[in-house]
């Protein structure tokens, strides 16, 4: 099996990493992963793969949790992925502001609020 990942460049606070993975031509595997630069920090925005034997995103804004995908049958994988690029890069703002808009309700923790918790229930 075939593997290839790159990230592209929306602006300097937002970037696209993508995988792939295929096999005699055929896409096999692929994950799209949005992230933003926001107060300092980098973070997972939105994704979308394959990765775990099934179509699914994440919408972390609202959840870390899977949402899968079942309206994409009679798709092909290409198909699919072409897809939701197009879809992240025409939408990636949308979800940068659903993103920050959580982070200021307090819905999502920082990575440094993340860190000291975990210190603290090491101890």
């Amino acid at each position: 099996m075939k593997h290839k990942e790159f990230t592209t460049v929306l602006t300097s606070e937002d970037l696209i990493d993508v995988k792939l993975a295929w096999e005699d031509k055929d896409l096999q595997r692929f994950a799209i992963n949005y992230r933003a630069y926001i107060g300092d920090e980098w973070y997972e925005v939105y994704r979308v793969d394959n990765y775990h034997g099934f179509l699914h995103e994440q919408k972390f804004w609202r959840s870390p949790e899977p949402i899968i995908i079942k309206d994409k049958d009679g798709w092909s994988l290409k198909m699919i992925f072409e897809h939701y690029l197009e879809e992240v890069h025409y939408n990636f703002q949308d979800y940068r502001s659903y993103f920050e808009a959580a982070l200021n309700e307090n819905k999502i923790k920082g990575k440094d609020e993340n860190e000291k918790k975990n210190s603290k229930n090491e101890t």
